[in-house]
């Protein structure tokens, strides 16, 4: 179930709604479709800065990138306003044509899902929330999502991907050199019984 993020205001001038609403407008422009989001830190603090985004009252970045609510891309952008915290067990979805924030619930998702209270800022550290079967237009670890689950079970562990990679290499490759050395040993072991049966003759 969905729920959208509102906010309320109070005593706040005619001047300063437009300000804001002058600002989101400019940061909603900067919104664009991506193949991936950013895993870490490190990456978030280089795709900011590429956008060009700001920070809010509180000196959180507000670049964010998250599945539109159609599941059908992830979007990055600049939030334009307080990068406030998150209830447990929602993933952050964005609307491209109103540029607003929804909540969707990920209890049921095999992993992944938040299990406490998180900052806008940290959705990196989720990445089960980024990972949308966009032919199927669902979370990839959704029980009823038919994308595939071993894949994306291997990239809830992102930092990992490079050395499962690797291990899956070598097996393969000693599967390969044992196959061609018993090849080799069985066939030097038939010339060498048949020499041995020719020298007898």
């Amino acid at each position: 179930m969905r729920s959208k993020i509102s906010f309320k205001w109070s005593n706040i001038s005619i001047q300063a709604v437009q300000h804001l609403l002058k600002r989101y407008s400019i940061h909603v422009k900067d919104m664009g479709r991506v193949n991936g989001c950013p895993r870490n830190s490190t990456d978030v603090v280089t795709a900011s800065s590429r956008l060009g985004c700001g920070t809010d009252d509180y000196g959180n970045s507000q670049y964010m990138c998250l599945p539109n609510v159609q599941k059908t891309s992830l979007v990055e952008f600049c939030y334009g306003d307080v990068m406030g915290m998150q209830e447990k067990g929602n993933c952050l979805e964005v609307s491209e044509l109103e540029g607003d924030l929804f909540l969707q619930r990920c209890t049921n998702f095999e992993n992944g899902c938040p299990d406490e209270h998180f900052k806008s800022t940290d959705f990196y550290k989720y990445p089960a929330c980024q990972m949308v079967d966009l032919v199927h237009n669902c979370y990839r670890l959704e029980p009823t999502c038919p994308g595939n689950k071993m894949n994306a079970e291997i990239e809830v562990h992102g930092s990992n991907n490079h050395l499962i990679d690797i291990t899956i290499f070598w097996i393969y490759l000693g599967i390969v050199l044992l196959v061609i050395f018993i090849i080799i040993f069985g066939l030097s072991y038939w010339r060498i019984k048949n020499v041995r049966t020719y020298n007898r003759r």
